[in-house]
């Protein structure tokens, strides 16, 4: 309980919502440093699992960062604070009103995330700077609409939207790791049927971590 009223002190929300965009610009500072530029190019599933990930986190932790600052700004005198708050209360009463349980927001982020694993268009984006670029934004933009769907839904709706993006995840884990055809033509088959192998691992460690967690999430809900 006092770990609660802490979090919601304007002080803390405004140092947490700080913190998080900090992070978000770290992570986009590291994922373009030359050494992981050059690493994406030789390994698979850091450019199309861990990488993406990371981008994707980059963009989540931003539209929480920044959620978390303009809430901050409730207690604040400064009248310019207060008509961004004012804006913002506006886009919130948007985004209840035409993304109800933040299905528009989920459906743009499936879109966003399927698009760029088209192999026809992850094989551009390897070799095309301007679509590598426009990859890389797209995913944290994705990010950023996951953070809004995850605002409009519960923890146990989040978690099972997790499970069924990590279930596609082995499917096509499955596909690269057969190795029956080079589905991405700008790796090697031997690297893909790696990568896949690796991608089947990390689904299997999402699903029970996220099994776990929806089961602590009930019981600790479920009223004695």
């Amino acid at each position: 309980m006092q770990y609660l009223k802490n979090r919601n002190n304007p002080k803390n929300l405004f140092q947490d919502g700080l913190l998080q965009i900090i992070l978000g610009n770290a992570f986009i500072l590291l994922l373009t440093s030359p050494t992981l530029e050059r690493y994406e190019v030789q390994n698979l599933f850091f450019h199309i699992m861990i990488e993406h990930i990371l981008y994707l986190s980059t963009g989540f932790l931003f539209a929480s960062g920044t959620d978390s600052v303009i809430k901050s700004f409730k207690y604040s005198s400064s009248n310019y604070q207060r008509q961004i708050l004012q804006y913002y209360s506006k886009y919130l009463v948007l985004n209840n009103r035409f993304n109800p349980f933040g299905m528009i927001t989920g459906l743009l982020f499936l879109i966003s995330l399927f698009y760029w694993h088209i192999p026809s268009n992850f094989d551009t984006a390897v070799v095309d700077l301007n679509s590598h670029m426009t990859m890389h934004f797209s995913i944290i933009l994705s990010g950023i609409f996951l953070y809004s769907s995850f605002k409009m839904i519960s923890r146990i709706q989040s978690l099972i939207f997790i499970l069924s993006i990590d279930k596609t995840m082995g499917v096509l884990g499955f596909f690269l790791a057969s190795g029956n055809s080079q589905i991405y033509q700008t790796y090697p088959l031997s690297v893909q049927m790696t990568s896949g192998f690796w991608m089947i691992f990390m689904m299997v460690g999402i699903d029970l971590i996220c099994i776990l967690m929806i089961l602590k999430t009930f019981f600790t809900s479920t009223p004695k």
